[in-house]
């Protein structure tokens, strides 16, 4: 294993431990995510001679889960050149690729980095975690503020809650639950809790439940027991949420999808521009209180919840990148999982299968990949299960 220079150590522990404090702003048309977004800039641009001189084990331990995300971007590029905002769709791949670069091709390269670097993440996020516990106390821990406790750091309580979530997966990797560090965990639990995101705490129960299905075999009739009385729980209580705004404007959204994917089912309408161009593809029947017709310039909280994405990783690439960029993405997670789950299985692949399906499950209905702290969780499990043997994974 290749040991880091001194320059990229300090330069990914100062990353890690600033991504959860990332404040978005604002400089006109334009938003940079401050101050993270440049240090990801000089990372990505300190890899390359790295890379260069170490290209062979670079490309060794590139995995089948790592090349299937090469392809995924490369398609994004290519449904870039078939845009309609070239600008936005070029920005949008260059940031998702910086991403792929900074947390993905730096840890295949020094594997240890995720090892040193990653503690610094997770107590950040323990940090954030209190600032939010605070913010959210004043006001009672009222369930319709729990969307704003976490400003400025987190633009809403479902990001927020989907990075929450993937971190407390990882947190065994760093801090074992057992003896005196089990305190560690009341915090981020209670933070989940307040955080009032039925995504995410769906997302967790369904990657435990996936993660032990797959990794459990005894356990598998009684898993799949349990699956079946959820499933029916679900069904009564669904109309309870036929009013609610949040699950109605998803699938306004994603009627919009469909049809956009019928009038551009190759390349789609190009990265990023989800956001700009479904507006004329809304019906009025299906459209609700918080939908709007143009693009929200600058957010405040008197258009929270309204505009943005497709609330779907997945309906996200349909959109952007067509049937074939979905049929992609959709492959390349598909392996990803199963390179997790090769056996054996140690515990090193339950945690990495806890964040990921996690992400995937939460994904469904959310699209967070292109926030720099949800890729960090992404790229960087992509990157890890991709090297052949490291002593993160243990195959013996």
């Amino acid at each position: 294993m290749i040991n880091p220079p001194r320059h990229l150590t300090l330069g990914y522990r100062t990353l890690f431990l600033l991504l959860p404090f990332t404040v978005e702003v604002d400089f006109g048309a334009w938003s940079l995510g401050l101050p993270s977004e440049p240090i990801i800039g000089v990372l990505a641009l300190a890899l390359v001679p790295e890379a260069w001189r170490n290209r062979d084990t670079l490309w060794k331990n590139a995995g089948l889960a790592w090349r299937l995300g090469i392809v995924w971007l490369v398609w994004m590029a290519v449904a870039a050149l078939f845009s309609g905002m070239p600008v936005v769709s070029w920005k949008f791949v260059l940031v998702e690729t910086a991403h792929a670069w900074v947390f993905g091709a730096g840890l295949l390269l020094f594997p240890g980095l995720w090892t040193s670097s990653l503690p610094y993440f997770l107590v950040s996020m323990l940090g954030v975690e209190v600032y939010t516990l605070v913010h959210h106390a004043f006001y009672g821990f009222r369930a319709d503020q729990a969307i704003l406790a976490p400003m400025p750091f987190f633009p809403d309580h479902t990001l927020y809650a989907a990075v929450l979530t993937a971190a407390l997966c990882l947190m065994p990797l760093t801090a074992p639950i057992e003896g005196n560090r089990r305190w560690l965990y009341v915090l981020p639990v209670l933070a989940l809790v307040a955080a009032a995101s039925r995504a995410a705490w769906l997302s967790l129960l369904g990657a435990a439940w996936l993660t032990a299905l797959i990794s459990k075999p005894r356990l598998r009739p009684v898993l799949l027991g349990l699956a079946l009385v959820g499933g029916m729980a679900l069904f009564f209580i669904k109309p309870l949420f036929s009013s609610d705004v949040s699950a109605l404007e998803r699938l306004n959204r994603w009627q919009c999808v469909w049809q956009m994917a019928s009038d551009r089912p190759v390349t789609g309408f190009g990265p990023g521009t989800f956001m700009f161009e479904y507006f004329d593809y809304q019906r009025p029947e299906t459209m609700t209180r918080i939908s709007v017709t143009a693009p929200i310039e600058a957010r405040s909280l008197h258009n929270y919840g309204r505009g943005g994405g497709a609330h779907s990783e997945y309906f996200q690439a349909l959109a952007e990148t067509g049937w074939t960029g979905l049929i992609l993405w959709l492959v390349f997670v598909f392996v990803a999982l199963l390179s997790v789950f090769r056996q054996p299985i140690s515990p090193q692949h339950i945690f990495f299968g806890l964040a990921l399906i996690s992400f995937l499950l939460h994904g469904l209905v959310n699209n967070f990949l292109h926030d720099a702290r949800m890729a960090l969780v992404f790229w960087g499990i992509v990157a890890v299960i991709s090297i052949p043997k490291t002593h993160l994974i243990n195959h013996d």
